[in-house]
């Protein structure tokens, strides 16, 4: 038995120093991805002439910097959690007759979720947010992307389907959006949205202008009803846009929340389907996960 205890022990404390090391590495990876992402900014900062081309560039790279400075975070963070339990863990063998101390539960880093009036911050210039088309102007066609709003409904049973866009974490608060845009403004009479998956989280939409000011079309609480769900929220009179703004309170239905279209009605009756769109969040940009 004694030597059970005893070779126990050693795998406890040679894990323990193998976590150890793992950590410092963890930590060094933290400080080049910060400098890295700091030269970036600085860079940035220093040009304040750049071309489109440039600065979505330059937007990707720092987007990216941030992104693995979340993910090695986590590692971290579940890296110390564990090694704590297991040096709790040695102790309470190789000092039998001590009090039980439990060891910090390993948590991973909470859900990311952006601001719905800007961009999420992170060290330097803002972080763009995810867009149905890539630089080059061309559609994507990405599982759960924002592109897959882009058109009429091609979702057509419930359920968490790649068909549809998905926002990056199933869990969120009141602050993830979507916003749609189509190919010429109109006389605002409604907007429909089909959500497939979880609906209820829409809590507010707003017509954005030219200018990027935003005027509320509707806020409230939408029922909890089965998927897909077509819901219509009507448009005062006199809103001319072509560009909406989803806002979504994740609290009111919990789960990925996914909305396959969103059809753009005219009081003339003409309708559009969406030709653009961009999202706090989504599941297909694997650099945020």
């Amino acid at each position: 038995m004694k030597r059970v205890v005893f070779a126990l022990a050693a795998l406890l404390v040679g894990a323990s120093v193998w976590l150890a090391i793992r950590q410092q590495r963890l930590e060094r990876s933290i400080e080049s991805l910060r400098i890295e992402n700091a030269r970036l900014s600085e860079e940035l900062a220093q040009k304040p002439n750049l071309s489109p081309e440039q600065f979505r560039d330059a937007s990707q790279r720092l987007e990216k910097a941030g992104a693995f400075i979340d993910a090695v975070e986590n590692r971290l963070t579940n890296a110390s959690a564990l090694l704590g339990q297991l040096q709790s863990a040695s102790q309470n063998i190789t000092g039998p007759g001590r009090r039980a101390v439990p060891g910090n539960q390993v948590r991973s880093r909470p859900a990311y979720s952006e601001p719905a009036s800007s961009f999420p911050v992170i060290e330097g210039p803002p972080r763009p947010a995810v867009s149905s088309h890539g630089p080059d102007g061309q559609l994507l066609q990405r599982n759960w992307g924002p592109e897959q709003v882009v058109g009429p409904p091609n979702t057509h049973a419930a359920g968490d389907i790649p068909t549809a866009w998905a926002p990056l974490a199933s869990q969120g608060g009141r602050d993830e959006w979507l916003q749609v845009n189509y190919d010429r403004a109109v006389d605002i009479s409604e907007i429909r949205v089909r959500e497939t998956h979880n609906p209820g989280a829409i809590a507010k939409l707003a017509a954005v202008m030219p200018d990027g000011q935003e005027v509320v079309i509707w806020e409230g609480t939408t029922p909890h009803t089965e998927a897909p769900s077509d819901t219509g929220f009507a448009a005062p009179a006199g809103l001319q846009a072509q560009s909406v703004k989803i806002y979504l309170d994740r609290t009111r239905a919990p789960g990925w929340n996914e909305i396959d279209a969103v059809e753009l009605v005219a009081r003339d009756g003409t309708r559009q389907w969406a030709s653009s769109a961009t999202a706090s969040t989504s599941f297909a940009d694997p650099s945020r996960r």
